[in-house]
């Protein structure tokens, strides 16, 4: 199956420019150059490149984060390159994750190829396999990646080679031989083509178009846009069938030669290649009735499956540890939101009392504040008041001198025609200033309104529509004056007070209608009557 694809370079050049780049140019992350370097090196060397990811310390998801698509993509060609099918799966689930987060759309399409390969080959689940498939062909179509959607193209022929279908297989890999030939920046696509078609004639029979697209593949080796690791393994496969199809047609000296160069790239052996090449050997050895070395092959065999007994066992302990770690990280979150969600209850409960003590506060501040206010406006009202008494006294007073001097002056009158005829003349003008000895636009009457305080405030409260005139009016009302009387006090009509008295009425919303202004009066204000002078 198709390899992330890597310029191939002096690795070890690489490795050392990495690790100096490492720590002479530190930044916030350093645990970035680990994927870096482990992507620079993961085709000539994946042991070493796992080193490098396995170096990088957890929790992975915050010590790398944003290039968690990288390294468990990573971590899957390891996986494929050192036989561990066991995490090959997994591994291309979580790059396929995270792509998704990251919108690291290439990562995703070719995590997503992967993961149709290993469904397909695997599991035989070909529904799920070309959820896959499809899902591959949408991501590199998002990333533009015309070279991924070729591989995409490749895949249908892939199904009918592993189906066994070889006829079926040809005619969909000849039909864009060419096309994959065109793609010269990386030589992968024709590789895989010349590959497919050497392995369906081969299964065919027809060794001699297998051999033809088997040299094509040959020459492919020096082509430096396809990494030798995966020419390597392409070339162990088709040497395995090869081989195969000798042993098949009894042509031992060809199977002969083509063990021997199926063994002479063993580093390049998958798993399944390595058990082919032992069965091809114990069945050479068996004919050709080479007893010792069938034994010797029989217990290498036997190291190998114990070997890979191991890594299995191996990748089932590291997938439960991963499964303890993650399975502990979500107990350790799911703890933090518990005490998330109780300091939230908790503040809003803080929170709800606090309004309450705020709102009782304000209640509270508030009639303080209308208490004062209204106090304050009591004590404006006497405050002038007082001032206008102050006048209305010194007026008094100026008023009693005079009379005083004119009592002195009849005094040392010795007619008494003539005195009677003054003090008749004092009584008349003390009868007819008495209403404006204490202010000339005034008489006593509003002297008795200023004090009777608690009326007026009472009633600007109530009707704040009445004037001060208006209101005056109403007072001598409930006093028990009559209309006749009121005029004259104010120095207006009898006419003229019925027509206030009828718009004080409208003026005063909320009163009984069926109640006169004098019954509402004496009902509203009878505490004060008796305060009343």
């Amino acid at each position: 199956m198709r390899k992330y694809p890597f310029n191939s370079i002096v690795f070890c050049f690489l490795f050392f420019v990495s690790c100096i780049g490492a720590f002479a140019q530190l930044n916030n992350n350093p645990f970035i150059k680990h994927i870096d370097s482990a992507t620079n090196i993961i085709d000539e060397n994946p042991k070493l490149a796992k080193l490098y990811l396995d170096s990088i310390p957890q929790p992975i998801e915050k010590n790398i984060e944003g290039r968690l698509a990288e390294y468990y993509q990573l971590k899957g060609i390891i996986n494929d390159d050192l036989d561990e099918q066991t995490l090959i799966f997994k591994n291309f689930m979580l790059a396929l994750k995270y792509a998704k987060i990251e919108e690291n759309y290439d990562v995703a399409g070719m995590s997503s190829l992967e993961l149709f390969y290993n469904t397909h080959l695997v599991k035989q689940d070909s529904v799920l396999a070309y959820k896959y498939l499809n899902e591959a062909k949408k991501y590199y179509a998002l990333a533009k990646n015309a070279n991924g959607l070729a591989e995409v193209m490749q895949m249908p022929a892939y199904v009918a080679l592993n189906n066994k279908n070889y006829n079926k297989s040809n005619a969909i890999v000849l039909k864009d031989l060419e096309y994959y030939k065109s793609i010269k920046d990386d030589g992968y696509y024709y590789m895989y083509a010349l590959f497919m078609l050497t392995t369906n004639y081969t299964n065919l029979g027809d060794i001699n178009n297998a051999h033809k697209y088997f040299n094509l593949l040959k020459e492919l080796e020096n082509d430096a846009t396809i990494p030798e690791s995966l020419h390597k393994k392409h070339m162990v496969t088709l040497y395995s069938d090869i081989a195969d199809f000798h042993f098949e047609n009894k042509a031992l000296d060809s199977l002969q030669m083509y063990l021997q160069k199926f063994g002479a790239l063993r580093s390049a052996m998958n798993e399944h290649d390595t058990r082919n090449y032992f069965r091809l050997k114990l069945d050479y050895y068996d004919q050709i009735n080479d007893v010792a070395l069938k034994k010797a092959f029989k217990d290498s065999l036997r190291n190998f499956e114990a070997l890979q007994m191991n890594k299995t066992l191996d990748a089932s302990i590291k997938i439960n540890e991963d499964l303890i770690q993650t399975e502990t990280a979500l107990e350790s979150e799911i703890k933090k939101k518990q005490i998330h969600r109780y300091v939230i209850i908790l503040l809003g409960v803080l929170l709800l009392m606090l309004s309450i003590i705020v709102i009782t506060k304000y209640k509270k501040i508030k009639v303080a504040i209308l208490e004062y206010t209204k106090s304050d406006k009591e004590f404006s009202f006497l405050k002038s008041n007082h001032e206008k008494l102050k006048v209305k006294v010194r007026g008094l007073e100026d008023y009693i001198i005079e009379v005083k001097k004119e009592v002195k002056a009849i005094s040392t009158i010795h007619n008494i025609a003539e005195q009677k005829e003054k003090i008749k003349e004092l009584y008349k003008n003390i009868h007819h200033n008495a209403s404006t000895f204490l202010a000339k636009e005034e008489n006593y009457l509003e002297l008795i309104n200023d004090l009777n305080i608690d009326f007026f405030t009472q009633m600007k409260a109530l009707h704040p529509k009445l004037n001060d005139s208006e209101i005056t009016i109403c007072y001598y009302l409930f006093i028990g004056f009559k209309n006749k009387e009121i005029a004259a006090f104010l120095n207006s009509s009898t006419r003229a007070i019925e027509s206030k008295r009828y718009r004080i009425s409208k003026k005063m919303e909320g009163i009984d209608t069926n109640a006169t202004l004098v019954e509402y009066l004496n009902e509203t204000f009878k505490e004060t009557k008796t305060r009343s002078i």
